[in-house]
């Protein structure tokens, strides 16, 4: 589906604006970010893009084509039975004695010890009762089962992407941090050996920065680690070679808006959830699969036509040809026909109850999500707000130090203080990201067309 038009509900409060502050975020993350390629990113591949890969090339979506080819083959199967069944039989008989027939005193032989016989026959069903139909209506409902079913993985592949494809940018900008984080423990380092040469502070304040400056730099290393194992573990979502190339864009803008409410959002995912729609499909066949093994109940009436040739020197005619017209009824079976039917009726009931708990679940899981997406657009916000307070209180301790009113601790303090904030502003970003994809995806929205949107619509509203 495409991206929605209508502005959410908890926007009736029109004058709560998106803090302004909160977008401080588009600074931050402008800074050059490590990158998993050379180019633009222009170049480089979208969300969207990634979202469409993973639905066309991911081990979800391989499994779903190839479970669909297996839905469709049983329905040429089940289409097969409208058809004559040509059968063709022969071989050579060879026989201890002839076969001889007595008269009363009389005998005389009516087969060769050994001879050729062939047949070909052609039956047709004339008339089963509608089992056909429900055969083939059956395999239909099947195959439309196994389809939903597989837009469903495909669907949940697209969010484990999603997801990947966050991680890395999350991981890149988190390294961008702690770079900033590097060079503004140097410039203090710089600041404190320079105090020291003139005997204002004492050495401990050279020793604590060096402490945490190592620290800091081991913190990068361990964040590029992390970085290149979600980028393999993204191009194996994306159903690529784990070591293959992989641009990203150095940073994504603000979530584009929901543009129709939380309650219309809800509303849809009841039918639209991708696992819903599978156990309705499912439903479905199992009704189907009810009325076939009630079928079995019916006799079956059907016509045969038969050419058979003997090779046999007492025969007068080698060749002959029969037309048979017949119906074949299993009147009992010992109850085996009733528990075919109550077990197929018992699928269709557990069918029921695991689409009602869908059902509940789905309200659940929506909800939730949008209103995680709402928490996270209002942490995005007020992490805007604490960088701008922390880059102020890091500058003004800064000030302080070199003054000699502040100590070293306090410097190094407010530089945590700020690197906390700006992590938190950046895992908000794209927690805000996560939270809303995983609601639109369950209320059964295309995730791809979606994003598709990224970068030209203005932020959501807040409450």
């Amino acid at each position: 589906m495409g991206a929605m038009q209508t502005e959410p509900s908890c926007s009736r409060r029109r004058g709560a604006r998106f803090p302004a502050g909160a977008w401080a975020l588009v600074l931050l993350l402008g800074m050059p970010a490590v990158r998993a390629g050379a180019q633009s990113d222009e170049a480089s591949l979208s969300l969207s893009g990634a979202l469409r890969a993973a639905g066309s090339h991911s081990l979800a979506a391989d499994r779903a084509a190839l479970q669909v080819k297996t839905a469709m083959e049983g329905v040429k199967q089940a289409r097969s039975s409208y058809f004559p069944l040509v059968s063709l039989t022969g071989g050579l008989y060879e026989r201890d004695h002839e076969v001889v027939a007595r008269f009363g005193t009389l005998s005389a032989p009516t087969t060769n010890k050994g001879y050729w016989s062939f047949e070909a026959s052609v039956r047709e069903v004339l008339w089963d009762f509608g089992r056909r139909s429900s055969g083939l209506r059956g395999a239909q409902k099947r195959e439309e089962a196994v389809d939903a079913a597989g837009r469903a993985a495909v669907s949940g592949a697209q969010v484990a992407a999603l997801n990947a494809y966050l991680q890395v940018l999350r991981l890149g900008e988190r390294r961008v941090v702690v770079g900033e984080r590097v060079r503004s423990l140097q410039d203090h380092l710089r600041v404190a050996q320079n105090l020291y040469k003139e005997g204002v502070v004492a050495r401990n304040d050279l020793l604590e920065t060096e402490v945490r400056l190592r620290d800091v730099q081991d913190q990068a290393a361990q964040l590029a680690d992390q970085q290149e194992v979600a980028r393999r573990s993204l191009n194996r979502l994306l159903g690529r070679d784990p070591g293959a190339g992989l641009d990203l864009p150095s940073h994504l803008p603000p979530p584009p808006p929901l543009r129709v409410s939380d309650e219309t959002l809800q509303a849809r995912a009841l039918d639209g959830n991708p696992e819903v729609m599978a156990l309705q499909r499912k439903l479905a066949a199992e009704k189907e699969a009810v009325a076939l093994r009630q079928g079995d109940r019916k006799p079956v009436l059907f016509a045969e036509a038969m050419h058979t040739y003997q090779k046999n020197d007492y025969l007068v005619y080698d060749n002959a040809n029969i037309l048979f017209l017949g119906a074949q009824w299993d009147v009992y079976d010992g109850g085996a026909r009733d528990s075919r039917i109550r077990e197929a009726e018992i699928a269709t009931e557990l069918t029921t109850r695991d689409l009602t708990e869908a059902k509940r679940r789905v309200a659940i899981e929506v909800d939730q999500a949008l209103r995680a997406y709402r928490q996270a657009l209002r942490e995005a916000a007020t992490a805007g707000v604490n960088v701008k307070a922390a880059e102020e209180n890091l500058r003004i301790v800064e000030d302080q130090y070199r003054a000699g009113i502040a100590n070293s601790t306090d410097a190094l303090d407010a530089e945590a203080v700020l690197a906390a904030s700006r992590f938190s502003l950046v895992d908000r970003h794209y927690q805000a990201y996560a939270e809303q994809a995983a609601a639109l995806s369950v209320a059964g929205e295309d995730l791809p067309t979606f994003y598709d949107t990224i970068g030209t619509r203005t932020p959501e509203k807040q409450p």
